[in-house]
């Protein structure tokens, strides 16, 4: 009988006994046995992932059919199915026996579901089977008897003739959990057919209720739970609905495993214990569940001011993003932040610098004979400096083992600043290194789908994270758009700083601001690393120059730099600040509020500044900057002069004049008692560190 060669096709006049359709069942020639291919009792997959059919035989024991056996393996997808089978059973326990020797199981237990007049709707039967798994199956009355499969329409709530019409309603995954649930008092209910059939079920009944929903610990629970809540918030009206996480559930673990480890509290403890649980959750909006548009008022915003970890150049809470060509002192650079955030050294600028912990996330540098010695080269306090560079995880064996760190693993960093609540400062060298082998560099969307959690972990905890960027080959008109990579980098860093050396003097580093969302436009700085071990040393006086100038000379020289000033318009501003300052000290606050009513932009007035010799100090009450000429006097009063020229000690000579390059003193030699004009060897400016000349 199972050579399919004896099998005939069903006809009309003699169709299949199980779904009596014609085709495309097939009976064998004396009609005994059939296999059937529309309805679902007569196969069930197999863990190959192959569907068995039964053979089916004449007998009056269940409804004339008995099934006997399988008869063969079919390929391919589950054949379609009818889930109503053309006679009833007579009673509900018959439509049991049938539904266990079709899936060749046994009967452990069922629940009874209701509609909301205590009319029985079905009952859902559970099988255990010979491999050790389970198994549900629907039964519903019918007129006639029972029939196995659900009866049509949307199906009800458990439980649904015995819930209150008012009051919390609390949502399970399974009947066995809403049952538990109720034995310490809850109005527990949940959909038939478990994690992923909530839709089929009518939900209507808790429209406008509180509804807290209890999830499995487990990825299908945490589903089901986001399946029902969305369905709950798209009712007339919605419901109010709180999704509430048990706390110490065992893997696959629910309500029932929460009130069996308690079994020394009374049910009351238990049931206060889970309200208090409830009453710290947030209800979640339709907006959240269903992807609606979150508006907010501005008249309900809060406005404050931004905090900065360096004034004016890197915000707290924010990414900045550091540009630069290798070798050019990214690393060092950022070592030098770490020392300064670490001891709470005032910034270069003199600005002052918030103390804590820093997360060096590094990938190109070693521990030992780099990090380290450069961090102590710096002076940082290395107790507050960390390292991330790899993440631990157990495997499905058990074994641990260590993985380099991502930016994807976006928990593990978020782990990592929790242990260190005081962090200010996280550095990301290179980001090229972290972004994650599945993300494409250059493509805008996968660097923010990246980015945007950091950035987010950044507002959340206060910290200011660095992401250090190479800057990719060739010439541009825009300094930012030579970071490496898409441009989403820079466009979802709030500072953009670019790091690259004086073309006059290699040895000599230029930190030069790009874009700043959050300040003003402001100055760079200049700074040179040497020593055994080597560090920065700064440079006090301020660079008036940006980064897309420095770019422009870098492509064409001097007279290619943009957005210079032309010559007419430094002139006129030298012309305005002298003028201004010929009565004294001025406020920096107030000449830059009268160099905009002039019309005069404010780049042109530093750069006329530096031409002019203008001594840019804070002053000692108010920590204020202050603008001056400098005062005539002795030359130690206003420069270090460490050289000398000829027999005379420059230092015991008088200030008469003082400009961009050079130092016009009067000498206190009795024998020389007439002014000349010297240009000293390694003449500084006192106040701004500026060089004045050179022999």
């Amino acid at each position: 009988m199972n050579d399919r060669t004896e099998w005939k096709k069903v006809t009309k006049a003699d169709p299949c006994p199980m779904c009596e359709k014609p085709d495309p069942c097939k009976v064998t020639s004396d009609g005994s046995v059939a296999m059937c291919k529309r309805i679902e009792q007569g196969a069930f997959k197999t863990a190959e992932g192959g569907w068995y059919f039964h053979r089916l035989k004449e007998s009056p024991a269940v409804n004339g059919i008995d099934y006997v056996g399988k008869a063969h393996r079919s390929k391919g997808k589950a054949p379609a199915v009818s889930r109503k089978p053309s006679n009833a059973y007579p009673t509900a326990q018959a439509a049991i026996d049938a539904a266990a020797k079709m899936m060749q199981g046994r009967f452990v237990a069922g629940w009874t579901y209701r509609y909301r007049d205590g009319i029985e709707a079905l009952q859902v039967i559970r099988f255990a089977m010979a491999d050790g798994g389970k198994e549900y199956r629907p039964i519903h009355p019918v007129k006639d008897g029972w029939r196995i499969g659900d009866p049509p329409g949307p199906l009800p709530l458990y439980r649904l003739d015995q819930m209150a019409t008012t009051g919390t309603v609390w949502v399970t995954e399974g009947e066995k959990a809403a049952d538990a649930a109720r034995t310490i008092g809850l109005t527990a209910t949940t959909s038939a057919h478990g994690a992923g059939a909530a839709e089929k079920s009518d939900w209507t009944p808790l429209a406008g209720r509180i509804v807290v929903i209890l999830p499995d610990h487990d990825e299908q629970g945490r589903k089901y739970a986001q399946g029902v809540a969305r369905l709950l918030t798209k009712l007339d009206p919605p419901a109010r609905v709180k999704i509430v996480d048990l706390p110490g559930l065992p893997d696959k673990g629910d309500v029932v495993e929460y009130i069996d480890d308690r079994a020394d509290q009374s049910a009351e403890e238990i049931l206060a214990a889970i309200e208090a649980l409830a009453d710290k959750t947030a209800e979640l909006s339709a907006c959240e569940l269903n992807g609606g548009p979150v508006l907010v008022c501005l008249a309900d915003v809060e406005p404050r001011q931004v905090s900065w970890l360096w004034p004016g150049r890197v915000p707290l809470g924010r990414l900045t993003l550091l540009v630069g060509r290798p070798g050019e002192g990214k690393s060092f650079l950022t070592t030098d932040m770490a020392a300064r955030v670490t001891t709470g050294k005032p910034w270069p600028d003199g600005s002052d610098c918030p103390i804590g912990s820093v997360i060096l996330i590094s990938a190109e540098d070693d521990p030992g004979d780099t990090i380290r010695p450069r961090l102590d080269a710096h002076h940082a306090d290395v107790k507050r400096v960390h390292l991330l560079s790899m993440v631990r995880r157990i495997g499905e064996d058990g074994t641990r083992r260590d993985v380099m760190f991502t930016l994807a693993d976006v928990t593990a960093l978020e782990t990592a600043m929790k242990a260190h609540p005081d962090c200010k400062l996280i550095v990301i060298d290179p980001i090229g290194s972290f972004i994650g082998g599945g993300t494409d560099a250059h493509r805008d969307n996968e660097v923010r789908a990246v980015l945007a959690p950091v950035a987010m972990l950044a507002e959340k905890y206060g910290v200011a994270v660095v992401v250090v960027a190479h800057r990719r080959k060739g010439a541009g008109s825009n300094a930012d758009e030579t970071a490496l990579g898409s441009r989403a980098f820079t466009g979802i860093a709030r500072a953009v700083w670019h790091l690259s050396r004086d073309t006059e003097n290699k040895a000599r580093r230029l930190l030069l601001p790009g874009k700043n969302n959050l300040a003003p436009e402001g100055d760079g700085l200049a700074f040179t690393i040497g020593g055994d071990p080597p560090c920065i040393s700064w440079e006090r006086d301020p660079v008036a120059m940006s980064a897309d100038d420095a770019l422009a000379v870098e492509n064409g020289g001097e007279e290619n730099r943009k957005p210079g000033p032309e010559p007419r318009a430094r002139k006129a501003a030298e012309e305005w600040l002298s003028g201004l300052l010929a009565g004294g000290e001025v406020p920096a606050d107030q000449i830059k509020e009268e160099a905009a009513a002039a019309g005069l932009n404010y780049r042109t007035v530093q750069r006329a500044a530096d031409a002019l010799g203008v001594i840019r100090e804070k002053n000692g009450f108010s920590k204020a900057w202050q603008w001056r000429f400098p005062k005539p006097g002795r030359v130690a009063d206003e420069l270090e002069v460490t050289g000398s020229q000829g027999n005379k000690n420059l230092s015991t000579c008088h200030l008469v004049e003082f400009d961009a390059k050079t130092a016009v003193l009067q000498c206190q030699d009795p024998e020389e008692d007439k002014s000349s004009d010297l240009v000293a060897l390694d003449v500084r400016d006192k106040h701004n560190g500026r060089e004045r000349g050179k022999l």
